[in-house]
């Protein structure tokens, strides 16, 4: 969709104005920010939530903006503190416009994220999770939700565990999944449908004192490169209701383990973590970690750069760790045998999993 619109005159640099209202009979929310001339934004129809892109350079007071994902037209014009106009479809429609200041969103969800945008915000107006079937795992029982605008699933926590962690790990679990929803309302494909294909969790490994489970995602978002795919874990520690990481489960060396996204923590994980990671499987998955042959389409898993930064999650068998390989060799990736056995980790004596 292409935007000719006036900002207000007291719009600043990266400054985020919104707007709601409608196209046609269709409700829609509006961004747009500015920045030493250049403007962008997003938007998105309430019946569906998807983003759609707005980017552009401001002429005078007026900035013209496109979108990636439509081959719409839309002229707004203002008037007092709305704005007004007349988009053109690509199939040649023509729709009214009609958009004043969006005030604040009603209807918010629990457990949503921290340190939202008011756009984002917006997104999530009106919206909740519907609970779903529930299913007992070894004596344990856990309930789906899913959130219908979406079609996204997590479980909750219902009988097995103390109370007070079940609760700290069910808010943990609406935040994800609110988080997983909102990726899939700003990955749209070229065509402005959604750009998420496949984004799911697995059904959860329950163990006597720790939970884990591993989110899968394939997507192809309008601007990306390629078509892309990801998997990662998420583990708690049920005593407490502790999130987990990997750090905590497996340290290499006798000092203590750097903070995360420190540069000496990304050396740790080069120098020792990675290394250390090939020792460990070498010694329990030998033929797996045997040499690879000659082809360039061969997985090189002797390598410690695939290990520096993996997927992993906890299971009965011990902890499992999912390779990372550049796109040439992505398939590669997140080998099922890679596990490591508790008795390798780094947990206090006679805790069990």
């Amino acid at each position: 969709m292409r935007f000719l619109l006036a900002l207000p005159a007291s719009a600043t640099a990266a400054a985020e104005t919104m707007y709601e209202g409608m196209v046609g009979t269709a409700r829609v929310v509006l961004s747009i920010e500015q920045n030493e001339g250049e403007v962008s934004g997003q938007y998105f129809y309430r019946t569906s939530r998807l983003d759609i892109d707005l980017s552009g350079k401001m002429a005078g007071t007026t900035p013209r903006l496109e979108s990636r994902t439509t081959g719409d037209q839309l002229v707004l014009t203002r008037q007092g503190a709305n704005l007004t106009g007349a988009p053109t479809t690509s199939k040649g429609q023509r729709l009214p416009v009609s958009l004043h200041p969006a005030g604040v969103p009603v209807g918010l969800p629990d457990d949503l994220p921290p340190k939202l945008t008011a756009y984002e915000r917006w997104h999530f107006a009106g919206l909740s999770f519907t609970p779903a079937q529930s299913e007992t795992i070894g004596g344990k029982t856990i309930r789906w939700y899913r959130e219908p605008q979406s079609g996204i699933r997590l479980f909750r926590l219902e009988r097995g565990y103390a109370v007070p962690a079940m609760a700290a790990v069910n808010h943990a679990l609406a935040r994800s999944q609110w988080q997983n929803v909102a990726a899939w309302f700003a990955c749209t494909d070229m065509g402005g449908k959604p750009g998420i294909e496949v984004t799911q969790a697995g059904k959860p490994w329950l163990g006597v004192n720790h939970m884990s489970y591993v989110w899968t995602t394939s997507w192809s978002c309008a601007g990306a490169a390629h078509p892309d795919f990801g998997t990662q874990g998420y583990s708690y520690d049920m005593r407490t209701g502790h999130a987990l990481t990997l750090d905590e489960l497996l340290h290499f060396g006798s000092g203590p383990i750097p903070d995360e996204d420190s540069d000496a923590w990304y050396k740790y994980r080069g120098k020792s973590f990675g290394p250390g990671v090939v020792v460990l499987l070498k010694r329990y998955h030998p033929d797996e970690m045997a040499p690879p042959g000659t082809s360039d389409d061969d997985c090189n898993y002797a390598d410690p750069e695939v290990w520096q930064f993996p997927a992993w999650a906890l299971s009965d068998k011990g902890l499992w760790l999912g390779a990372y390989f550049a796109r040439a060799q992505r398939p590669c990736d997140s080998p099922d045998w890679a596990i490591i056995p508790w008795s390798a980790l780094d947990l206090p004596a006679g805790k069990q999993p």
